[in-house]
């Protein structure tokens, strides 16, 4: 694992632990506001395989297009994706 993979995983699991946390704070109402959200977006993105398969080898197309070092990119890439598949911020946890 080179450097930037290690730098890249700290990060990635400091964010994990930060949105557990605030995912624990939230109120019973917006957590059941986000669990139906993502089982919403969930049901169409699998009604709609095609179009979300394209969608994501797009994105996926573009991650690895990017040098190896450039890691920065790369989470950029990954959080277009996830902001395209699951929606708006005000159901993302931060």
């Amino acid at each position: 694992m080179s450097r930037n993979d290690k730098i890249a995983l700290i990060i990635f699991g400091a964010a994990a632990a930060l949105a557990t946390y605030k995912f624990f704070e939230m109120t019973q109402e917006k957590r059941k506001e986000f669990f139906d959200h993502i089982k919403s977006r969930t049901s169409e993105l699998l009604d709609k395989t095609d179009d979300t398969v394209s969608r994501v080898n797009t994105f996926m197309d573009e991650y690895d297009a990017q040098g190896e070092d450039a890691w920065i990119d790369k989470a950029y890439i990954l959080k277009k994706m996830f902001r395209d598949l699951f929606g708006s911020e005000k159901h993302f946890l931060l």
